[in-house]
């Protein structure tokens, strides 16, 4: 590990400077391939996107390690010693490290090559952090022969640097953008009674969705219903014949999902019926995120390797799930895969100009995650 680290710091700092938004990741997918090219290995352009490809290595059984290369629409902090070169665009989610932990892995199993008694499949994904993502396309590619699972680590600023998150089980919520479009006749604020007061009616709504939904569901399971938009009307006098609304749905359980959709559903029909045929109310799920659980057995075995390996002080238990998606959760629809958090150690949150991580993690996640996989592919 110690003779490719610092190239590996490098290639980190290379694509911290050149961050590119998702779909956008043209020079990004270019130093990639480049890198690779430079190790003596062919990186495979996807079939069905302009940016991001995988990289093989190895022949036989295959683990898929998922890398997602995008950044984000944000300013860094211009005291940081290494930042963006892109005016408004930063890695403020981590992705640079998990780009070249990626290439890490490509690296060492390149030199130890006897290690690898299988094959190892680097992704590097697109647009992890868009709607819709990268994921929902790449899980279209022809890349799931003889594939026995997927891994994927994510940096945590929040978490000593080097040790690993693991959660049993869930890891991440599902996320279904939910748009509702409540329209009537419109008229004048003088004589609501004459026509549907719409702002007052999709006020009610809300109320009573959210009301309807927590009588509806089991109280054991968990959902978040938020809203984070509503458009209509653009006068004091005048009442509006469409209102927007615009929100996400959030759950732990992907059959909950599916039951909450269709009660939001008859909800809304039931509600029409209050206004005989003047008001109507359209609801769509545009995009939908799934829920990422972890595989139970791949969790029992990273369970069981850093116990026999690295010692329990450098894995921590995660018990709370996040009501945050990732759409790996996409993959983990394809086959059992294992999503794990890295400690960076460092300073500001997650998709904020201020996060700045500790580069030590890069050593333990390149070292621990090939041996992992090298102790998969063990005949």
């Amino acid at each position: 590990m110690e003779k490719i680290l610092p190239e590996l710091i490098s290639i980190r700092r290379e694509l911290h400077r050149f961050p590119e938004l998702s779909f956008q990741e043209h020079e990004t997918t270019k130093f990639i391939a480049k890198t690779v090219s430079s190790w003596g290995l062919q990186f495979h352009r996807f079939k069905n996107i302009d940016t991001g490809g995988y990289c093989d290595i190895g022949k036989g059984d295959t683990y898929l390690f998922r890398s997602d290369i995008d950044a984000l629409p944000i300013n860094e902090n211009p005291d940081h010693e290494i930042r963006s070169e892109n005016s408004g665009i930063m890695h403020a989610c981590g992705h640079d490290f998990h780009t070249a932990i990626g290439l890490g892995l490509l690296k060492y199993f390149s030199i130890y090559k006897e290690r690898l008694n299988g094959k190892v499949r680097v992704i590097f994904q697109p647009a992890e952090e868009s709607v819709p993502t990268g994921a929902e396309t790449v899980v279209k590619e022809d890349l799931w022969d003889n594939v026995k699972g997927i891994l994927s680590v994510h940096v945590d600023p929040s978490v000593d640097s080097g040790k690993f998150t693991l959660s049993d089980g869930v890891v991440h919520a599902s996320s279904t953008l939910m748009t509702i479009d409540i329209s009537g006749p419109g008229g004048h604020t003088s004589k609501p009674h004459e026509t549907v007061d719409l702002i007052s009616a999709a006020s009610f709504y809300l109320v009573q969705l959210q009301s309807f939904l927590k009588q509806s569901i089991d109280p054991r399971e968990r959902f978040v219903l938020a809203f984070g938009s509503i458009k209509g009307g653009s006068a004091h006098n005048v009442i509006p014949q469409n209102i927007s609304i615009a929100g996400t749905l959030r759950t732990f359980d992907n059959e909950v999902l599916n039951q909450i959709k269709t009660l939001v559903y008859h909800f809304s029909s039931t509600f029409e019926k209050m206004y005989g045929d003047e008001a109507v109310v359209n609801i769509e799920f545009p995009s939908s995120c799934p829920a990422s659980i972890n595989d139970s057995a791949l969790h029992k075995k990273f369970s069981d390797y850093m116990e026999e390996n690295a010692g329990k002080a450098d894995l921590i238990a995660s018990l709370k799930p996040s009501m945050g998606a990732d759409d790996f959760s996409f993959y983990l629809n394809k086959v059992p895969g294992l999503y794990l958090g890295i400690g960076g150690a460092g300073k500001g949150v997650l998709h904020s100009g201020d996060l700045l991580l500790n580069e030590d993690l890069i050593k333990p996640a390149v070292k621990y995650m090939a041996e992992f996989i090298s102790s998969l592919l063990v005949v």
